[in-house]
């Protein structure tokens, strides 16, 4: 999914999510792989969270992976979790 317009709500997807330099989200982000490379003011919960040249996260990164290129931009609070923890955790809750 690819988004260059401005977006309020929640996002769920098993595949990537990228955010176009023209885009915005207000909401919560829930994806395999999501990539900033516009505007992201809200909550991430992804395998892999990557902030592009010049794209911006405000708000909470929850992953195992996290990228921030140079002069990408990171507001807020993250906890990078292990890819095990991340499986248990989605293991616990279809029980």
């Amino acid at each position: 999914m690819h988004i260059d317009g401005e977006f309020e709500g929640e996002i769920h997807s098993k595949n990537t999510v990228i955010i176009g330099k023209s885009g915005v989200i207000k909401g919560n982000v829930y994806a395999q792989k999501f990539v900033v490379n516009g505007k992201f003011f809200g909550n991430t919960e992804s395998a892999v969270v990557e902030i592009l040249p010049l794209g911006c996260i405000e708000g909470k990164v929850i992953t195992p992976e996290f990228v921030i290129e140079r002069k990408g931009i990171f507001i807020g609070e993250s906890k990078i979790i292990s890819k095990d923890n991340k499986q248990e955790k989605s293991a616990d809750k279809g029980k």
